[in-house]
């Protein structure tokens, strides 16, 4: 045998071998966005209470707008509305002599906080409202009280709180700064926390009251024994009432999902991977995600989990989003 390939045996006999996690398939994934490259970012549902199966994903084209898809996958709307980084929303939100579901979205195109009201199916811009550092970059929405509230991540490690006014306009309210660069986030209604991932560091909560961010303490750190690898990216409450529920987290840099307990310090529960089925291939590299507890229909009883693929076989295709059967990953957890 030649030595170069003595060489290649010995190299793949040496590799490190993948770890094994528990993997769960994609039940359905969208159609790619409409631009290439690292374009896909972030989900989130507008949940149809009437008909739970005709709910629909927004999902962020972060060179282009904004998507709304159904959970087939289907393209039900394109907005083209600039470079829209993460999107979230809050529905059945009264803003002054406002109510309905809206949506917002980092917006790097001009520095801004870009609002969606949603109506019929189909988003429309309501406004912006100016973000007070350059480069608005992750974001999550809440609810405290009657207030319906906006909290935007930078590359700084800032923490920007936001108080809605109306429905195209925001108020800053708090700011919290943590050592380096920021984006996932996601708050607890219920329990008053946010929960931020600093991309290099790990997950961190603070609490949020009485129009301050405070107390922030580590969830989980990289590198530490539940596996979490740098980047974490998004991150997302699957809620079951009040109390109990999950947490789960984007580890991209070994392409798995940590889950953590809702309650209490948020104890380590497992992770696991989207890998690929007969027709959908799986999720790399993921940045955005969103879980949903409430049943959409039966194709989803228990809900979902929505994940952006940064790959997307076949090999060039432009990135989307995967849809993952919340049974398929409670199946993962207790093995």
């Amino acid at each position: 045998m030649r030595r170069a390939a003595l060489f290649a045996l010995f190299a793949a006999a040496c590799a490190p071998k993948p770890e094994a996690l528990p993997t769960v398939t994609a039940a359905a994934e969208t159609e790619p966005v409409g631009t290439s490259d690292d374009a896909a970012d972030d989900p989130a549902v507008w949940l149809d209470h009437a008909a739970p199966e005709q709910s629909l994903i927004l999902g962020t084209d972060k060179n282009a707008g904004l998507y709304l898809y159904d959970l087939k996958g289907a393209v039900v709307q394109f907005l083209p509305a600039g470079e829209l980084n993460n999107v979230d929303l809050r529905q059945n939100v009264s803003l002054g002599g406002w109510s309905g579901d809206i949506a917002a979205a980092t917006n790097r195109s001009d520095d801004t906080v870009t609002l969606f009201a949603l109506e019929n199916r189909q988003a429309s811009v309501s406004g912006a409202f100016p973000s007070p550092l350059e480069e608005p970059y992750g974001l999550c929405m809440g609810r405290a009280g009657d207030e319906t509230l906006v909290f935007v991540t930078y590359k700084t490690g800032d923490v920007v709180a936001f108080r809605l006014i109306a429905p195209g306009a925001g108020e800053e309210i708090a700011r919290l700064k943590l050592a380096s660069q920021l984006e996932g986030c996601v708050f607890d209604d219920d329990a008053g926390v946010l929960y931020i991932g600093e991309e290099d560091r790990g997950i961190w909560k603070a609490d949020f009251a009485g129009d301050r961010l405070s107390n922030p303490r580590l969830v989980d750190e990289v590198g530490k024994a539940s596996g979490l690898k740098d980047d974490v990216e998004g991150l997302a409450l699957y809620r079951i009432d009040a109390v109990r529920g999950y947490l789960v987290a984007s580890s991209q840099g070994n392409n798995s999902y940590a889950v953590y307990e809702r309650e209490g310090d948020n104890r380590f529960v497992g992770r696991f991977r989207i890998g690929p089925g007969a027709a959908i291939d799986g999720a790399e590299e993921t940045d955005g995600i969103e879980a949903v507890a409430v049943p959409l229909g039966p194709d989803f009883p228990m809900g979902a989990l929505i994940a952006q693929d940064g790959f997307n076989d076949p090999k060039g295709s432009a990135q989307n989003f995967k849809i993952v059967d919340w049974r398929e990953i409670e199946k993962a957890l207790a093995r």
